[in-house]
């Protein structure tokens, strides 16, 4: 017995070591990459070809949301997405019975109420009334498949160095000029920082804010990642909304499938009423 503790105590400090030199060395080449004038380019490029490309994706998902009185809510659902074009949610919570229907396209949200029969049809600000944050397509789209935003600046970064990833920064993030569409694009600059992992160049933490509401604050944690094809994709984050109304949501996917066909049913009934202004 003394022998087996004494070869399970030698394992356990070979761990240790070895944990401790690859720190070491992780911390290293972030150093080397930070010191670089062309970091932020080296990281960027990195990244996109660490990125999550696909045509369609279609999958289900467990969640619960917290608020700020510690009430929690857990509901279920499935979501698919037509890259750059459209994102559909079905939501349940306890007895699995469809309670809310979303779908979402570039310049549209449109939400269906089955429990009180009733619809929203109008723009992005019933989501960004929700989370605090000035969400548009790309921006929902890239949270949804831990991907960076397709159509911002890269160019406004600068790289830094925390624990054991690169964190790139911004005070001024905006919209590209050929992908403006109206005067809230041209308005909007967002505060943005990412944490990346040197190793996967996947973003494991995100964190952005409206220039004009700093005490208005979205973070996600992408806990962890699942191999779909040669690429990574998150199946477990958590959702951080620090506003005058905080909120926590983890979510954890399931069942993921890409590029497979995918229908979008969406279809409001005549009988369902418009929502009332502040109607959840």
């Amino acid at each position: 017995m003394n022998r087996v503790l004494y070869i399970i105590t030698i394992l356990f400090l070979v761990v240790i070591a070895l944990s401790c030199r690859l720190k070491r060395e992780t911390k290293k080449e972030i150093k080397e990459v930070v010191k670089n004038e062309e970091g932020v380019d080296i990281i960027f490029e990195k990244m996109k070809e660490a990125q999550f490309n696909f045509r369609t994706i279609s999958l289900k998902f467990s969640a619960t949301a917290t608020d700020s009185k510690d009430k929690g809510t857990s509901f279920s659902g499935n979501l698919r997405i037509v890259k750059d074009r459209e994102i559909w949610l079905s939501i349940s919570p306890a007895l699995g019975i469809e309670a809310f229907r979303v779908y979402i396209t570039n310049d549209s949200v449109k939400m269906i109420n089955r429990i009180k029969k009733t619809y929203f049809r109008g723009d992005y600000q019933l989501i960004n009334d929700l989370l605090n944050t000035p969400f548009d397509f790309d921006m929902l789209q890239a949270f949804l498949t831990g991907n960076d935003f397709n159509y911002y600046e890269n160019n406004v970064f600068k790289v830094g160095e925390d624990d054991l990833f690169y964190r790139i920064s911004t005070i001024g993030r905006k919209k590209l000029k050929n992908y403006v569409e109206n005067q809230s694009d041209i308005d909007k600059v967002l505060v943005q920082d990412m944490w990346i992992n040197p190793e996967t160049y996947k973003i494991v933490r995100q964190q952005i804010k409206e220039i004009k509401k700093e005490n208005n604050k979205l973070t996600i944690d992408y806990l962890f990642f699942e191999k779909i094809g040669n690429a990574l994709f998150p199946n477990s984050y958590t959702v951080k909304v620090d506003a005058e109304n905080k909120l926590i949501i983890d979510v954890a996917y399931e069942k993921i499938k890409v590029d497979e066909e995918v229908t979008i049913p969406f279809t409001i009934p005549s009988s369902y009423k418009p929502m009332k202004e502040g109607e959840e």
